[in-house]
């Protein structure tokens, strides 16, 4: 049996790895959607934020207007959690586009991904157009940087 140099068997592991690296893939918005357990816009009803960052998240109360994906459903109220000093700021009677994670049994996060920060708004009309497929398509062509807003309107749905 003939025997193969190590620098050999060294050189084809790296030339292997070289060859299937495609570089770092920097994840974007639209990762969001397989990551968040649950997707649906949501009306602000109240918020929490008298807690300091030693105390603990902010919390909020929605009532879902839109079920994008999960198990949420349409007029339930629910209540979520944001660790208050880096996330989004909720104000009642806005309306969100919330990405969120299960902390337990009915308990909710916004999920904890640095691409969930931005403020989610959405336009009314563009309610009844939002699925994953078109909020798929709208989150990939938001470029970074990332803004601290973003706003899905009827026209950019189309």
């Amino acid at each position: 049996m003939k025997r193969v140099p190590v620098r050999v068997l060294i050189a084809a592991v790296v030339w292997q790895a070289l060859a299937s690296y495609a570089g770092p893939q920097q994840p974007g918005l639209a990762d969001l959607i397989p990551a968040a357990d649950v997707i649906v816009v949501g009306q602000i009803s109240e918020t929490d934020y008298s807690r300091t960052p030693a105390d603990g998240p902010m919390t909020a109360q929605a009532t879902v207007l839109s079920v994008v994906k999960g198990r949420l459903r349409k007029g339930q109220s629910f209540r979520f959690s944001e660790t208050a000093w880096v996330g989004p700021n909720y104000r009642a009677g806005e309306v969100r586009v919330l990405f969120l994670e299960a902390a337990g049994a009915n308990s909710w996060w916004i999920l904890s991904n640095l691409n969930a920060k931005p403020d989610f708004f959405i336009e009314r009309d563009a309610i009844p157009l939002l699925n994953t497929t078109t909020l798929k398509s709208f989150l990939e062509r938001v470029r970074v940087p990332v803004p601290k807003s973003v706003l899905l309107t009827k026209a950019m749905l189309r």
